[in-house]
């Protein structure tokens, strides 16, 4: 077995130089690169290279590339704790075929190569991490990972069967540091503040790690600590709802246009400015002892917390007045059947009504979300094998503690207002008097039924095991054998709260015996709402970007408000027993796989099987709709109108599945390597498809009657008979058959380029949509005592539900394309890398129950996304320049319409600097988001023109000193 052992690391050691040595000799290129003696290997004494600098990173990035039996990219530290971006979302996506959702202006989640961010796997040191932002998502926040505990980056978009199941759009492997890996008494200290040209704040962050080890080396301790305070200032004009509702007609100067244009209006718009305060802290401790030289035990705790505090504030147009009692002119673009602008004004022909139109809302949140991780590993090195042991548990919870909302309507305070579509972006114009008046107490009744106060908090944990050997073997052409297992067993909670305030007097505890705390018993439904006289700021809301053209922008003062409630009201959260649903996981998972090597040609094959049991419950809600007016034509109180039960129904399936892969990688010779790839993957649907609570409604005729005299009848919501909406828990979890092929050169010191064609054939994908079903629920009988004592009886079994949201498999989709890179370094300093991807996907079919009811691309699918990024270096200083840029994006699916929402192209330019002031001390500078760039979204690919959302996250500078020691 020795000489199998010293034969096994011979051959290792060797190949590893040969295919290394390129990057060797890169690395003794680049400036403020060093050589250190770190260690000593028991037979060979190797140097180990410690990278610094933006060449050195971007070498060992390609050289990871360039030695991996899959189809691999990685990021690397430029330094100890300095990532290339202030986020490890906005460094991937640099990466090609990868595409980041922004959240507050930094990214928050990462798509790759045309699927959803839910269909991207991200793991910690090989382990999931629970993120629970309130309502639960199998998508990672990044908005909570800070990035200076991560070391390494790996995006793999060819599977292994070693790797977890769930990457169908490809798997992310982060890596933290270990202090073995690191000198003794080492670390860095990290000191930032920043800016942004909509808060004008400047905001301190901090950041530092230590790392110690014994004289031994066999023992060491890492610690690392971030605090970041930030302020999110994000604007955006959008259309709330925008449905096929009613067909409006062109009018001007309040006379109907003859042969005029037809078109759809949106039903509600708002412009908003969401001020959010983001206090984020993160914290490692690692542990790292090897009592022999065979055996390894360490363990990882990491923490991170973010507060997401804000205050919303609103400008809201919703359709209540769309007739001619109020608008003056109506503007419709015919090709486009979209009503582009509407005129609003008292008494223009003496007979205009006043309209309570615009409305000022505004929501208060406090919020924190918080990320637990324990793990403990084992790893056991024998003559000719590893074994490794993982066992560890991650937890979150997320959610506000306290959240309300609550609207004032304008009134006689404004005269006029209107609102204009042109140019990709809304337009709006009120009365310049109105915030006056309102400060006269003119106008500004607050609207006691828009105080909502609900929201959702969310808990998400797993427990996890895992098992990994490693057999170094002669068989021919195979070298290596890995097989283990895993099991998981993971759970999500989702609730509903209610922020009430009551009044000091209100027996609570009397209350919460009984039950009936309610919304009745709330400071908005008993007369304590303060005065918008006594709110509103003297001046219209400022600091806007362009994405907000408005000539006035009221607003009240929602921190005094809050006082207002403090000072005289006492905060009591109800955690509702209903608009509940959990979802439980319990994941079995075994592979096998081989690596092989044959002359120049090496890689892997393998499979993993997986079987997943799944267990839905959630608590339905049911309402009978059973009258509306009495005898005499009398509107009756709501608990004799309707009656409303609620059902918890818990359902379980199980999934097998089995998952082969394929990796070959062929060294052509010291510069060219070709790749190929095939393999079979899998992702479980999203937590609310799948547990989302059902509502049901049912109409009876009675009730429908009453109601078709009323103005705002609507045929599907009031028609007789039922409707509804809810999850869909017997989605089918996600397949993907995926090819993947590329052609790599490598060439000078760190220099490269290559193609790389890809397909995925997805089936299972989920799309929402509206479509009848059948359903069940209990039978049931009601007496109409205003209806003659009319009998209404309710059938529970298989009745026919019309409109009914909800989501449904897709199938036959795919996702192809072709990505492009390029780096290369100068003799002079200067270098460059750039990549781009070109992506296609088709229309799919959606189905339901086996049933084709409709047709969407894959969401999330981008036809394309490029990224260049210039940059120079030399001994004390370095300078880059990036620019990504993505093509229009595919987003969610527009029932009545039936067309997707699109994001249109979007690009940006990130300038980062920094000076080596001394050889332990670096000042640096960012600029993010250079170009002031934002976001539109738009509805069809048809056109451009139906306007749906623009929005703006600010311009973002910093400015650091990092001490490293």
């Amino acid at each position: 077995m020795t000489n199998n052992k010293n034969s096994r690391e011979s051959a290792d050691l060797a190949r590893r130089f040969k295919k290394s040595a390129l990057l060797l000799a890169l690395m003794a290129n680049c400036h403020g690169v060093y050589a250190q003696e770190e260690q000593k290997a028991p037979e060979n004494d190797l140097e180990v290279i410690e990278v610094r600098g933006i060449r050195a990173s971007a070498a060992e990035n390609l050289a990871i590339k360039r030695l991996s039996n899959a189809t691999v990219d990685a990021i690397t530290a430029e330094d100890i704790g300095k990532f290339p971006d202030k986020n490890v979302a906005d460094s991937l996506q640099r990466v090609p075929g990868v595409i980041i959702q922004r959240d507050g202006g930094e990214g928050a989640s990462v798509s790759i190569r045309g699927l959803s961010s839910d269909l991207t796997f991200t793991q910690l040191n090989g382990n999931f991490i629970a993120s629970s932002p309130g309502e639960p998502s199998r998508s990672f926040s990044y908005a909570l990972l800070p990035a200076t505990m991560i070391q390494r980056v790996e995006v793999y978009k060819s599977s292994e069967a070693r790797l977890d199941e769930g990457g169908i759009g490809g798997t992310v492997l982060l890596y933290s540091r270990k202090p073995l890996d690191m000198d003794k008494n080492s670390g860095i200290i990290n000191f930032e503040t920043s800016n942004s040209d909509i808060t004008d704040k400047y905001e301190p962050q901090f950041s530092g790690i230590y790392s110690w080890k014994n004289d031994d080396e066999d023992f060491g301790v890492l610690v690392g600590y971030t605090k970041q305070d930030r302020t999110n200032r994000s604007q955006s004009s959008r259309i709330n709802i925008m449905n096929k509702n009613y067909l409006y007609s062109e009018m001007k100067d309040n006379q109907m246009v003859e042969d005029g244009a037809q078109g759809y209006a949106a039903q509600s718009m708002v412009q908003e400015v969401l001020n959010e305060e983001r206090n984020r802290t993160g914290i490692q401790f690692t542990t790292q002892w090897r009592p022999t030289s065979n055996l390894e035990l360490g363990f990882n705790y990491f923490n991170f917390k973010l507060g997401q505090d804000s205050i919303l504030n609103q400008l809201e147009y919703p359709e209540w007045n769309n007739n001619d009692n109020f608008w003056t002119d109506v503007r419709v673009d015919e090709e486009s059947q979209f009503v582009t602008g509407i005129d609003y004004s008292v008494g223009a022909s003496g007979t205009q009504a006043v309209s309570p139109i615009p409305r000022i809302n505004g929501e208060y949140t406090i919020e924190e979300s918080s990320s637990d991780t324990y793990d403990f590993y084992a790893k056991y090195e024998g003559d000719n094998y590893n074994v490794k042991l993982v066992l560890g548990h991650t937890e979150a919870e997320g959610g506000p503690s306290q959240k309300y909302r609550a609207a004032y309507y304008a009134n006689e305070s404004s005269l006029y207002y209107g609102y204009d579509f042109s140019d990709g972006r809304m337009t709006t114009y009120m009365d310049p008097s109105m915030i006056s008046n309102l400060a006269a107490g003119i106008g500004g009744e607050p609207d006691v039924t828009a105080t909502d106060s609900s929201f959702v908090t969310g808990t998400q944990e797993e427990d996890y095991g895992q098992i990994d050997f490693d057999y170094f073997v002669d068989y021919g052409v195979i070298e290596t054998l890995h097989f283990g297992a895993k099991y998981r067993k993971g759970k999500i909670h989702r609730d509903t709260r209610n922020s009430f305030y009551l009044s000091p007097d209100f027996d609570i505890a009397k209350g919460e015996a009984e039950g009936t705390i309610d919304l009745d018993d709330d400071y908005s439904k008993n007369g304590g709402i303060p005065d918008i006289a006594d709110l509103i700021y003297s001046d219209s809301l400022g600091n806007l970007s362009d994405v907000i053209n408005t000539n006035l922008f009221p607003a009240v003062n929602w921190h005094k408000y809050q006082d207002h409630l403090n000072e005289n009201f006492v905060h009591y959260t109800r955690i509702e027993p209903n608009y509940v649903y959990s979802v439980e996981e319990e994941i079995t998972a075994a592979y096998m796989q081989a690596d092989y090597r044959f002359s120049q040609v090496r890689g892997n094959f393998g499979v993993r099987v997986v079987r997943t049991k799944t267990t839905t419950g959630s608590s339905d809600k049911i309402t009978y709709r059973l009258d509306w007016k009495d005898d005499n034509g009398n509107e009756l109180p709501i608990d004799q109108q309707r009656v409303e039960d609620f059902v918890f129904i818990e359902k379980e399936s199980t999934e097998t599945k089995v998952l082969p892969s394929f990796n070959i990688v062929w060294d052509i010779d010291d510069n060219w390597v070709l790749r190929g790839a095939a393999s079979q993957t899998m992702a479980r649907p999203g937590y609310d498809d799948l547990g989302q609570f059902q509502t049901l409604t049912y109409t009876s005729n009675e009730y429908s009657t009453d109601r078709s005299s009323a103005d705002n009848f609507d045929a599907i919501i009031d028609g007789e008979g039922w409707t509804g909406s809810g999850g869909n828990n017997q989605l089918a979890p996600f397949e993907s058959t995926q090819f993947d092929m590329s052609l790599e050169y490598y060439y000078g010191a760190g220099s490269g380029f290559g193609i790389a064609l890809f397909k995925k054939d997805v089936d299972n994908f989920v799309v929402p949509l509206i479509i009848d079903v059948t359903r069940s629920a209990p039978d049931i009988s009601f007496n109409l005592p205003n209806a003659g004592d009319e009998q209404v009886n309710v059938s529970g079994d298989n009745f026919a539900v019309r409109d009914f949201s909800t989501v449904a498999n897709g199938t036959n989709a795919s996702s192809e394309g072709a990505e492009f890179f390029i780096q290369h370094f100068f003799d002079n300093g200067f270098g460059l890398y750039a990549n781009y991807t070109r992506n296609n996907t088709n229309q799919a079919n959606v189905e339901l129950d086996g049933e084709k009811v409709g047709e969407s691309p894959l969401i999330g699918s981008s036809k394309y996304q490029m990224n260049l990024s210039v940059f120079y270096e030399d001994d004390l200083f370095s300078v880059r320049a990036s620019y990504n840029k993505r093509g229009p994006t595919v987003q969610g699916y527009n029932a009545s319409w039936e067309m997707n929402y699109y994001n249109e192209a979007y690009d940006q330019v990130d300038v980062n600097a920094s000076y080596n002031l001394t050889d332990a001390l670096v000042l640096s500078a960012s600029v993010i988001n250079l170009t002031q760039s934002d976001t539109y979204m738009h509805l069809g690919d048809d056109t451009k023109n139906r306007f749906i959302q623009n929005a703006y996250s600010g311009r973002r500078f910093y400015a650091g000193a990092t001490y490293r020691f």
